[in-house]
């Protein structure tokens, strides 16, 4: 059986105390864990360690820590993805996914044609649910460094900020009326691969002015147009092939 993954934001040795109530809760009720049960504690930031549950108690989980170890992350290009808010349940599905496939990165903006079931929300609020998927997306699959979130008003501004990982050569547009297909030849040479997708309803024409003024290329990922939850997890898989990155 495979031991459950256990984010502890401060992972110390030998010991580590969790006071996370939800935590508590998943790992005494649902998973059912009993003292000297095997785990396997991380830090979000590389690190990682065995260890086993000592303690459980109401108010807190203690674990037994072995050696802490770094561990380095496996794809050697830097890949973020630039995606819009879409419905809540989609976009916490496409955010899993792309962590999943080991993006660096993630900025999301709101785009103008935004889903009308989030035009009265507190985006606020959705984020904190992100980024409580975030962290459960790295204890299922493994992944041991947590990608780097960060949210805009629109497109223009999530272009223009600092936060972008790479210069506007390795940023791409992922886009239904692309004529160009990736090509190989065009990107090996990229050390990092920024990916901009749109929401359901197509970028406006305004977000459209403002990439074509910066230069920015399209790309078209495939013969058929994908759902905005889709396109951006096809679109980094196909960067991933390229590179040999599987």
């Amino acid at each position: 059986m495979r031991k459950p993954r256990i984010y502890c934001p401060k992972l110390s040795a030998p010991s580590y105390k969790c006071t996370n109530i939800k935590q508590i809760h998943h790992l005494a009720k649902v998973l059912r864990l009993k003292p000297n049960d095997p785990v396997e504690l991380f830090d979000g930031c590389g690190f990682m360690a065995n260890g086993t549950i000592g303690e459980i108690d109401k108010a807190y989980i203690s674990f037994h820590v072995g050696d802490i170890l770094l561990v380095q992350n496996p794809y050697q290009k830097s890949y973020q993805a630039i995606i819009p808010y879409i419905k809540k349940e989609n976009l916490i599905y496409s955010l899993q996914k792309l962590i999943e496939l080991g993006v660096n990165s993630i900025l999301i903006y709101k785009p103008d044609h935004l889903d009308q079931s989030l035009a009265k929300k507190d985006l606020s609020k959705l984020n904190l649910r992100l980024e409580e998927a975030m962290v459960s997306a790295c204890e299922q699959s493994g992944c041991n460094h947590f990608p780097a979130i960060d949210y805009f008003d629109d497109l223009k501004e999530c272009l223009q900020s600092t936060k972008l990982n790479s210069d506007f050569e390795g940023l791409f547009v992922l886009d239904t009326i692309a004529n160009q297909f990736i090509k190989d030849h065009e990107i090996l040479s990229l050390k990092s691969i920024s990916i901009i997708t749109g929401p359901e309803s197509g970028y406006s024409s305004a977000e459209r002015e403002t990439m074509s003024e910066l230069g920015l290329r399209s790309l078209k990922i495939g013969h058929y147009v994908l759902r905005a939850e889709t396109a951006p997890v096809v679109g980094l898989s196909k960067f991933h092939s390229l590179f040999g990155e599987y």
